[in-house]
């Protein structure tokens, strides 16, 4: 692949997430805050709310620009109260008064809603925050635009305080000398730390870390997302995480912001259950991590790929192969925006075989039952929750390992974009697949001198590859698009990624193959992948092969000619 290094680089946008490279924690000499924060604090029936309140009236952040609002999820029976303890700035919220939902994440959208601070702060009722708890998040907002942080807890299973002596002792600074921090119970989220540089290295994959039991974003960022999903009952907070990724955020643990955990957390005792019950959930709105999703081809909520492209009557002659090719690939967690002028089609009368639309009739005809396919009338300005957008003309054709191709080389170096050079197609028009994540936070920081292109390559990296890296050609030069298209088995695709492999070892395999007479070099090294597989390769060869009229075997003879040679 061609690197294209940006013209002009952004200033101080994180590379990945790579945050210590723009701000490491450190502050200059005399700052002082001057972005708002909203604390947001869904209570059910809480015990531990009067606690929590009591040391955020204690905490050093500049009285004006802290805001707490306390949502009462509990449907009038035990209402909570504010209490003696409390920050001035503090409001009630009865949820039940506002809207029939229920639960955290609906209660948490009504709180965000209600506020308007720079900073979004969703904190959990059993919290004890320390003093300067407020500032050691906030901070990071005022040097990355980008930033969210989940702070850290302590998990304290008995206490003996009033909200009196939790105000004080916050107040004083004493209440980190309570309890020992190394006994307490580890998260397990400071293992992905250690393993990470503190996330440094995660490139946002471990959205996960970033809970709702202390954590902040900025509004910034929230405002690019759909907002909390009021349709979670649990897990509600890795599922804005993920939102957050894919809105551009940088996620920071920010170790300095302390509290205590009044009892164990959701996970602690049930990790199991919770789990078993999430999963399901996370399959359907989460693409990544891919091993949620148990299943192929299937339609998920969320797709691992958007392919954006547009028909018009000149081109919708290639609309219909071009689709069916997409639709058709190996990677099936694809949808496709089919842009084109929908809203042009009619019922009325017309002179059908002589109307210059027809062929877009018989494109809309062609998909209107997929719903994997959705008919837009503009290019959408993004994708967004999906991780991947392919952008690509209708004339360029795939094949069926075309889009897990691109996506493999985007992923595992977590690139910003690649564009394939597309035979046929100017360069503006070639096949591009573009990093969502990484889109969503470069485009802030495009101007008239710095391209999106350009961003896009300082954050994560902008290449060029060739058109056989994604098997990416010229639909127009094909001479039956006609022809029935066929999805390859997966494991044929994968046998002939390993077709590779027998090059690199027909040299070696060439003593032993004289040694053994008439068995030929391509025979042996395929019997080697074979035995391998336990078979399983043999006999989908042999499907295959008699699918396709013996041009597998055909190809192999070939092969065995080459390595002759």
């Amino acid at each position: 692949m061609i690197p294209a290094e940006p013209r002009i680089a952004a200033p101080d946008v994180v590379f990945r997430n790579r945050w210590r490279d723009v701000f490491d924690g450190t502050l200059p000499d005399g700052w002082e805050p001057t972005l708002s924060v909203s604390v947001v604090i869904p209570a059910f029936k809480s015990k531990t709310l009067e606690y929590t309140l009591a040391s955020l009236a204690a905490q050093d952040y500049p009285e004006h620009l802290l805001e707490v609002v306390v949502l009462d999820d509990g449907g009038g029976e035990e209402p909570v109260e504010i209490g003696e303890f409390a920050h001035p700035n503090t409001r009630l919220i009865r949820v039940h008064e506002v809207n029939d939902g229920w639960g955290r994440s609906n209660a948490t959208d009504i709180g965000i809603k209600a506020t308007s601070g720079d900073i979004i702060y969703w904190v959990d009722s059993d919290m004890i925050l320390f003093r300067d708890n407020v500032r050691q998040h906030a901070k990071w907002a005022h040097f990355i635009p980008e930033a969210a942080t989940i702070g850290d807890k302590g998990f304290i299973e008995e206490w003996d305080y009033t909200p009196e002596q939790v105000y004080a002792k916050v107040l004083d600074g004493t209440i980190a000398d309570d309890y020992d921090r190394s006994t307490l119970h580890e998260h397990w989220s400071k293992e992905i730390y250690r393993n990470t540089d503190d996330l440094n290295e995660s490139n946002g994959r471990n959205y996960s870390t970033h809970m709702g039991a202390c954590a902040t974003v900025t509004r910034e960022v929230y405002d690019r997302t759909f907002g909390q999903d009021t349709r979670l009952h649990l897990g509600e907070d890795t599922e804005i995480a993920y939102q957050l990724w894919q809105a551009g955020a940088v996620f920071i643990p920010a170790h300095d912001a302390l509290a205590w955990h009044m009892g164990p957390g959701t996970v602690q005792h049930q990790g199991a259950q919770v789990a078993w019950h999430n999963d399901v959930h996370f399959a359907q709105r989460m693409p990544i991590p891919r091993y949620r999703r148990k299943a192929d081809n299937r339609i998920w909520e969320v797709p691992l790929v958007k392919v954006v492209t547009e028909v018009t009557p000149e081109t919708a002659k290639w609309a219909r192969p071009a689709v069916d090719r997409i639709l058709n690939n190996t990677q099936t967690d694809v949808h496709v925006v089919l842009v084109g002028p929908w809203g042009e089609l009619h019922e009325g009368r017309r002179r059908m075989l002589a109307d210059p639309m027809n062929e877009l009739y018989l494109v809309h005809e062609w998909f209107r039952s997929d719903n994997r396919v959705i008919f837009a009338e503009e290019t959408p300005e993004t994708v967004f929750p999906a991780p991947f957008r392919i952008d690509m003309p209708i004339t360029a054709a795939l094949e069926s390992d075309s889009i897990q191709e691109m996506y493999r080389q985007m992923d595992k170096p977590w690139l910003g974009a690649i564009r394939f050079f597309t035979p046929g197609h100017d360069n503006e028009d070639a096949v591009t697949i573009w990093n969502a994540a990484v889109v969503a936070r470069a485009k802030k920081y495009v101007t008239d001198e710095r391209s999106l292109e350009d961003v896009v390559g300082r954050i994560a990296g902008f290449e060029w590859a060739a058109s056989d890296a994604a098997h990416v050609s010229d639909l127009r030069e094909v001479e039956d698009l006609d022809r029935k298209v066929v999805r390859i088995d997966p494991k044929i695709a994968e046998l002939e990624k390993n077709l590779w492999r027998m090059r690199k070892r027909a040299e070696a395999a060439e003593a032993e193959a004289r040694d053994l007479g008439s068995v030929s070099v391509a025979r042996l090294t395929a019997r080697r992948i074979n035995a391998m597989s336990g078979g399983v390769v043999g006999r989908a060869v042999r499907g295959l092969n008699r699918i396709l009229g013996g041009l597998p075997a055909r190809g192999v003879r070939a092969l065995q000619r080459l390595i002759a040679r």
